[in-house]
Order: C-alpha cells, then structure tokens, then sequence
C-alpha cells in the first residue's frame, strides 16, 4: 500500500461484486487508501437454462452476437461449455475489460465501440448490418434496452438473450448498515446503476439518508452517474474514460484538489 497518496486515511466503499473486485482494491491501495468491500452485487443463472441452452446451439444461425459486460461473457461461455462444438458468428462487445475476458476464453472481438455506453455502441454498430441481420444479445436482467431496440429499427431482427440475473447479496445489508451508521465510510464507488439502486434500497430500509451528507460519491460511467443523482446523490467524480481503474485515478485527482491534508 502507498503510504503517502491522495487516498491516505481514507476508507473507500467498493460495491462491486466480490469476484471483480480485487482489481479495484488494489488500485485505491496504490494510492493510499483503505478498501472496504461490500458487494452490492452477486449473480446467477436464470431458471429458464433449458431455453437458453437452446439458443446456444442455434448460435450459429445469427449474424452477430453482443456480450455487453464482463459476466455476460462468462455466463454465456458457461451455457457454451454444456453443449456440442458450435461455431459463433462474429462477436461484438461493450469495454475493454469485456473484451478482455473474451479473449481469456480464446476468441477476439470483431467489434468494440469507442465509448463504452449503450447509445455510443448501437450509433457506431448500425452501419455493420444489414437488414434481415439476425443479432443474438448476452447480457442481464437489469441491461437496458436500447441496442435491441436501435437494431431492430435499423431493420435487422434481435433477441435478446438473459445469461444472468443480478441479486443483493443477503449478508451484504448488515454490513454496509453498520459502516455507515458508525461512520466508517469516506468515499463510495458506484461501478453500475445496479450498485446504486442496491445501496439506496438498503439505505432508504434502514432510515440512513443522514449518514450521507459528508460522503464522496464516485461513479464509473454516466449510466450510473444519471441514477445516482435521480437519487439525489451528488456525485463528484466520474471518469472520461468508462472503466474502473479510470474511476479510482480521478477520484485521487479529485481528493488530492479538494481534500489535501
């Protein structure tokens, strides 16, 4: 741990599900701070495995598929391993990190946005389909619409394809009650809408609205930027760049301007 950076002294909230998280700790570390994990997000396999088992095997008959996030990769490539060798059609993905794991599971995307939000992909992905296209999206239950929807009214077809549900984990609401109703918590990171709706539930439940005022709120990407402040958060730092690693670097920016000790 940095012994003297911008995140000296303080405890920063990251809420982002336990398995992703490692890289985040080790990130506010290196500047300094004290990360205190409590996952606001966990993930699971819907119920209808059967139906989506059956998509898999008729992969081969779209055009492309879209893997919008990190677990939409791992959860459709653990549908992929149940079933006999298919071939994929070509690939197109939302972020570096989401890339990244792809090419852990041995293929490369054909297509990756320059800005990682919904509207930036679907405006930069239209002009690679044609009409009658068939389009297959991977991704979770709380996903927006809005690619399904501009794909479709650039007349190509396009299911979509629920891999994973997002739940609060059970343990995590003692947790985070206790941390704020101590006073143990400086900073909070938001790595999606999910993370924010997740703590606001738990906040809201147990009547902790004034443990916020002198919190620093700190969002990955304008999605979740949107509904942290429709919850009148007022967030303080959301990165350029729509990544976690980006999200910790200027908020040590931010904290060495406006809070140097």
């Amino acid at each position: 741990m940095n012994e003297s950076g911008p995140l000296k002294g303080y405890h920063v909230l990251i809420t982002r599900g336990k398995s992703q998280a490692t890289g985040l700790v080790e990130k506010v570390e290196s500047y300094g701070g004290n990360a205190v994990v409590v996952p606001l997000l966990d993930f699971v396999l819907p119920e209808n495995v059967n139906q989506l088992k059956n998509y898999v095997r008729h992969i081969h008959e779209y055009d492309w598929l879209i893997l919008t996030s990190q677990n939409g990769v791992d959860y459709f490539f653990r549908l992929l391993e149940e079933q006999a060798p298919v071939k994929l059609p070509r690939i197109a993905v939302i972020g570096s990190k989401t890339e990244e794991i792809l090419k852990s599971h041995g293929f490369k995307s054909d297509f990756v946005p320059s800005n990682f939000v919904a509207e930036s992909f679907a405006e930069e992905f239209i002009p690679m389909i044609k009409r009658g296209s068939r389009v297959l999206i991977a991704k979770g239950n709380l996903a927006r619409t809005v690619i399904a929807k501009k794909i479709r009214e650039a007349g190509a077809q396009c299911q979509e394809m629920i891999t994973y549900q997002t739940v609060l984990p059970k343990e995590s609401e003692p947790k985070l009650s206790d941390l704020l109703t101590k006073g143990r918590l400086n900073i909070v990171t938001f790595t999606s809408s999910s993370t924010v709706h997740h703590f606001m539930k738990i906040v809201n439940k147990q009547d902790l609205q004034a443990s916020l005022d002198q919190l620093v709120f700190a969002c990955i990407g304008p999605i979740a930027f949107e509904t942290a402040e429709s919850y009148g958060l007022s967030v303080a730092v959301c990165p350029k760049v729509y990544t976690a690693e980006a999200m910790i670097d200027c908020l040590a920016e931010y904290m060495s301007r406006q809070y140097t000790k």
